[in-house]
């Protein structure tokens, strides 16, 4: 009788790993075919707008240094340049702050402009936020003039 049920037991845990390894093959299989057929579908291309931003001329940190610097905002969202142009005052305000806390030093180097992109970007994008602007993402930030004296 022993026997038996070890023989029963044995059947069972093969079944179960039958009917288990199935369900997992039909699962990942949808999976995977539900990925193809989304990717099969031709997206939106993403609507990229500029927003060129008038002239900064601000003094540095340092007070015997200034910098004039001409900045594009990269928009993505189709009303991307409406939205982003009634916050001009309030985006310019919070970049005028930021550049004015920049020393002469960090400005002159590759880094410090690379990391004064960032800051913007980070910068405008919160203010967006705070906003309640969800339509529009700032994606990048270029500087088309760049002087430091």
């Amino acid at each position: 009788m022993k026997l038996f049920g070890k023989k029963k037991l044995i059947f069972v845990v093969v079944g179960v790993s039958i009917l288990l390894g199935g369900v997992g093959f039909l699962v990942l299989g949808k999976g995977k075919s539900g990925a193809s057929k989304q990717s099969d579908k031709p997206s939106r291309p993403k609507v990229i707008n500029y927003v060129n931003l008038e002239p900064f001329v601000v003094n540095l940190k340092s007070g015997v240094n200034f910098l004039k610097v001409t900045i594009t905002l990269e928009v993505e969202g189709e009303k991307g340049i409406d939205l982003i142009s009634k916050e001009i005052p309030v985006l310019r305000n919070q970049i005028i702050f930021l550049l004015t806390e920049k020393t002469y030093e960090e400005m002159i180097t590759t880094e410090g402009k690379a990391l004064l992109q960032q800051e913007i970007l980070k910068k405008v994008n919160r203010v967006l936020n705070e906003k309640g602007i969800k339509e529009v993402k700032v994606t990048g930030v270029y500087f088309t003039e760049f002087i430091v004296q």
